[in-house]
Parts: structure tokens; sequence; C-alpha cells
């Protein structure tokens, strides 16, 4: 291929974009915005983090356009990347309506028209012009969003974008500004620029067939090996058997010691790596055994056996029972990797990782350990396996049963089984718990990319050698460590390090903390509070009889990922009646929804979100259970003495909960 038929590459920001008057188009060909609410703030709340922790650059990854040029306009077709891209439009429009007078504002819009344009989608269009301020594009009506996939994921993404834009600005001005001009000047991505005329099919098979892609954990592992001179296949196969996550360690650890007595091993005896019961692997004989270069480890990678999941490529049938159970973890190798190191550290005394936690900085964070020497690489990789087995043993998963097409996170009994004359370790799922509900809590609150409480709950678990029957236990544990982490005055990575070193954190008073809900933030209060406040009624109802109804709606009801705070009471009541402010914003007057819930109960009285609450199959809130099922009289309204005994009443659990576990 000539140089004018090649693919060129330039690094882009918002602020290049703005000041060479770039322009992005999306084809008619390309699938709908799909990226979820979730989705979304993961992306923003991430940004966030590296904005405030000092990071100099974030990079979002890469894109693949065409160049279109016409009448000395530059505009890129985007041929893969346009939901990060929709999503930084998007975010810059939620600046724009929070009230932002810096540049990021002015990026949304091109000569009068969106920047960003969509081929033949003519109320896309409409919907960006009009949310860009732009008097020409007439906003679709509800209806028609609400009608409109695309539509409607763009409305839903704008509308969480916008709300936790808002609150950071109610919070801080200066971190609003801060943010807005970090997000125009230093989040990068890279545009692969390839000719108009190019064969798309071709370029998609060639992008598909050409090789092996080194991950950043590929390199890493190819880096500490090099270090390890004798028994390197022993510690290659401990680093195979716990970097697929999307199986459970058991069978990763079955499918690379093949030759082990699994007649005589039980699930406890993998809690720690065991010379003895492991030697039978069989190590290949190499000429040179000082390492692996970049590129032998990449023939290495593809010429090797593939342990991917059982969800694609299932165990034979004799190795599984009736009721198989399939796992998607909750993060990644790369982050499990780093959640290692530090367990390791902690668990020596040593200081924290410098670097904030992020599966893009692995490298970086292993500097210290790639610089070490071969007998701590060696324990480095010895405890890797113990943090997996407490991860694959405590920690929740997505989980799919043979029978139920449906995910949701779930802890699993490990049992043994004979089959054909063999034995096996089977999984099966246990009942919902104290312990998943706050995981959950968790999982859906605070840095989502970091899972900081991951550190010191398995360091904790390896440290007390709690083993895999003692649930209340472990349910102890981590109540203790997200009841600091939750009041420290530290922040959350030095929170979680600290307790990982068995130091409690600097945490502030629960009697200061009570202060907070007696303040009005409105939708400026931490989703975390809500998301905790629904452990605790859960663990209340939990212990209750009620009635065969409310007993399906309550198994129904789990702790999801809920990004919008929804005024019980509405800001706009369809029937005009008013509320103070006070009132109005209080945690009283307040609840978390998923934004579909949310939009159901719109800006209808009290008295009709209370019967669509009581037809819906589920609960979608127990703090709004509690509302429903006082002793009120809805069609007379919900009055501030009502928020205010309600918000007394909350106050109370959380109360009780913090002063009997603190």
């Amino acid at each position: 291929m000539d140089k004018e038929q090649g693919v060129k590459t330039e690094i882009l920001t918002l602020e290049t974009v703005l000041n060479k008057g770039y322009q992005f188009t999306i084809p008619s060909y390309q699938r709908p915005y799909v990226w979820s609410d979730d989705d979304v703030l993961l992306l923003f709340n991430d940004i966030k983090e590296a904005c405030f922790t000092g990071d100099k650059i974030y990079f979002i990854g890469t894109v693949l356009s065409s160049l279109l040029e016409k009448n000395d306009q530059k505009i890129y077709e985007l041929i893969d990347g346009q939901q990060r891209t929709t999503t930084l439009m998007l975010i810059a429009i939620a600046f724009k309506s929070a009230g932002s007078k810096t540049l990021l504002a002015d990026v949304i819009v091109y000569e009068n028209k969106p920047r960003l344009q969509f081929a033949i989608r003519e109320q896309v269009q409409n919907l960006l012009g009009s949310l860009a301020g732009l008097k020409c594009f007439e906003k679709p009506s509800d209806e028609s969003i609400a009608q409109n996939d695309y539509l409607k994921q763009l409305e839903i993404a704008l509308t969480v974008l916008t709300k936790e834009i808002t609150k950071l600005k109610q919070q801080s001005t200066q971190k609003f500004e801060l943010l807005a001009n970090y997000i125009f000047g230093r989040v990068q991505w890279v545009n692969n620029v390839v000719p108009v005329q190019m064969d798309l099919n071709r370029l998609f098979a060639t992008m598909n067939t050409a090789g092996v892609q080194l991950e950043q954990t590929d390199i890493l592992k190819a880096k500490l090996l090099k270090l390890i001179k004798t028994h390197k296949s022993r510690y290659e196969a401990i680093w195979s058997s716990c970097e697929h996550m999307e199986n459970y360690f058991e069978r990763n650890i079955r499918k690379t010691f093949k030759q082990a007595d699994w007649d005589n091993i039980q699930h406890q005896d993998l809690a720690t790596f065991s010379l003895k019961k492991f030697t039978t692997y069989e190590e290949p004989t190499k000429k040179n055994d000082s390492g692996l270069s970049i590129f032998q480890l990449a023939e290495q990678i593809e010429n090797q056996p593939n342990l991917e999941s059982t969800a694609i490529e299932k165990l034979e049938s004799d190795e599984l029972n009736s009721e198989t159970v399939y796992c998607r973890s909750i993060i990644g190798f790369p982050l499990l990797l780093i959640h290692a190191y530090r367990v390791f550290l902690a668990l020596k005394m040593q200081e924290d990782i410098v670097p904030r936690l992020h599966s893009d900085r692995l490298l970086e964070i292993f500097e210290p350990l790639i610089n070490s020497d071969e007998c701590t690489v060696k324990d480095f990789i010895e405890m890797l396996w113990q943090v997996r087995y407490q991860f694959d043993t405590w920690v929740i998963k997505w989980v799919d049963n043979d029978d139920n097409l449906d995910s949701h996170l779930a802890l699993t009994n490990v049992s043994r089984s004979f089959s054909k004359g063999k034995y096996y370790l089977n999984r099966s799922t246990k009942p919902l718990s104290d312990l998943v509900m706050l995981q959950s809590v968790r999982n859906f609150t605070g840095e989502r990319s970091a899972q900081y409480w991951l550190t010191p709950f398995i360091a904790s678990l390896i440290r007390r050698e709690v083993s895999a029957t003692e649930d209340k236990r472990a349910c102890r544990i981590l109540e203790r460590i997200d009841n600091r982490m939750s009041l420290s005055l530290d922040s959350q990575k030095e929170a979680s390090f600290k307790q990982a070193k068995w130091i409690k954190p600097k945490t502030k008073p629960w009697d200061e903390q009570v202060t907070y809900f007696d303040e009005s933030h409105g939708i400026g209060f931490e989703h975390y509070w809500f998301q905790k406040l629904e452990y605790i009624l859960w663990k209340s109802l939990n212990k209750t009889s009620m009635p065969k109804k409310d007993v399906i709606k309550f198994e129904r009801y789990r702790i999801t990922s809920k990004n919008s705070v929804e005024h019980v009471h509405p800001q706009q009541e369809e029937y005009g009646n008013r509320l103070a402010e006070i009132s109005l914003n209080s945690f009283g007057n307040l609840v978390l929804l998923s934004p579909g819930d949310n939009s159901s109960y719109s800006n209808q009285s009290v008295a009709k979100k209370k019967a669509d609450f009581e037809a819906k199959p589920r609960f979608d809130s127990l703090k709004l259970r509690a509302i429903f099922r006082s002793n009120i009289n809805f069609d007379e309204g919900w009055t501030e003495k009502n928020i205010e005994t309600h918000k007394n009443a909350m106050l109370k659990l959380l109360t009780e909960h913090y002063e009997k576990k603190s």
C-alpha cells in the first residue's frame, strides 16, 4: 500500500477538535447509541478521579474514522468509536447545561449546527441541536423520545450526567471548572484515519485476523517471569490458573495441573499453593530459561491451550452437575493483580502503591516489583494464588445457572461429586444473604473502576483464615471495613490500605455524620447512603414476616446500579402543589432509583406514585416501601411533617447500625 493509501494516526483532545474546526458524523450503518447510564457514569467518574488525583492526561482509547473534506471543512466519519465520542459530546452538553463558561461548552456546536452529526437521523440531530441551545433545532416531544430507543438512551445518559455535574457544581465551583478544563484539554484519544476509498470489509477482516494483541498483563507476566530462574513453569502455571476470570478458580487449576491427585483434593486445599499437591505438573524443557521476549510471548499466547470460560467452551459433561453455575467477574484480571499486589504489600507491612488504582496503569503500578528479585516475584505469584482463591470463595460474581437466563450477583457453595470414576468440585448458588447485598452496595457505589474495598476484605480473609462456610464472620469483617471507609477522613485509597494493614483509618464520629442528613442536599446526596440504607432495610425485612404478595416482591428485590435521585413529592407536581425547598430536598423526600423507574413515576402526585409502586411485580426501593407503608393517608398529601418523620426513622436505622458495628 503506498503512503497515500495508509492509515494516518493523530492524538486528539476536544481542545484540538475546537481549534482545528473538526466535525464528526455517525454513518447510517452504525448501530444506535447503546451505552447505559451505568456505562456513562463509569467513564465520567473515572475521568473525574483522574483529574482530582492529578493525572496529567486521561486516555480513552482509539477510534477509527475516514476523513471527508467538504468546502475546506474536515468531517471525520466514525467507523468505530461512536459510543465514546457521543458520550464526550454529551458530557460537554451537560457542562453547558450546568452553566459552564469554559471552552468545553463551545465544543458541541460548529457553525450553528451540532459538531456531532447523525446521517439520516433527523430526530437525533434535533435533540442534540436543541440541547446545544441552537434555536433552529426543535427538541422532540417526550412521547417521541420515550418511543425511540436511540433518543431514549441519549436522554437517559444526558440526564444522569447533568445531575452529577450539577451536584459537583453545588459542592465546589472551583472543582466544577477544573474538571471542565481537564475534559477539554487533557482527555485524549487516538484517531486512526483511513482513506475514504478503503474497502471496510477488508479492513475489519484484517483487524480481526492480524495476530495477537499484547495486553499489559501479558507484558507484565513476561517481565516478572524473566526474573525467575528456577521452576519457571510452575509459576507460569500458577499465573495461568489465576488469570482467566470467566471461570472458577478450581476449574482453571484442574485444567492447568491435570496430573494432580484430584480424587483427594478438597476445595479448602486450594487456599494456598501446595508444592506437594502440584508437583505432578509437567514442566517443559527449555534451552533458555531466562525469560521470554515480548515477541516470543506473543507467539506463546497465540499457540497456548485456551483456558476460556465454561460459559463459552463448556467443560466435559461428566464434570458438571445438574445445576452448573457459570460466572462473570465484577473486575478484570488487571485489577485483580493490582489488589493482589496491595494485599502482598499490606501483609508484609510495606507502603501502598503510589499511582491511583486503574487497570490502564498496571505496568507503572508494578514497576517496583519488576525491579525486584526472583524470591520477591515468586512470593507475589504465590500470594496471587491465595488472593484468587479468596476472591472466588467470598466475592460476588454475575452468575448464570443452566436453567436461568438472567444474571444476578451471587456467591456460591463448593461441593464434591463423583462421576464416571472421578471426583469433581462443583458450584451451586448460595441463597441471597447479607454479605451479597453489602457487596452489591460497594460494587455499585464509590470509585467503581478501583473497588477499593477488595484490598482490605481479601487481606482480612487471608489474615484471619476464614473458612468457606463462615458467611456471617465474613460479613462482619466487611461491615467493619465498609463502615470505616464510609466515615473515613482519609481518602478511600488510604483508608482501604490502612485496614489491609490492620490499622484503623481516621474517621469522623457518627454524631458528626448525622448532621449531613439534616441538611437539604437534594440530588447532591451521595448515592452511597441511599444504597447503604437499602442494605440495612433489607437486613431488617429479611427477618420479619410479611404478606405472601410482599414476599414475592421482596424475593425479587436486589440492590442494583441506580443513578437517579427521585423526589417523592415532585419538584413540579402535576397539580401544582408546592413544598418549601428545605423539605423538597430533604433526605426524607428522596429515593434512589434507576432512570427507568424514575421516569415511570415522573411528576405524578404522591398518591398516584404509591398506586404505581404497589402495582409493580417487585419492590424497586425499600426506602420507598417504608414511605408508602407508613400510616399516612396519601390522598391528603405528603406533608413536610411526614417528610421529617420519615427522615428521622431512616436516620434511626442508620444510627443503630453504625453504633452497633463501630
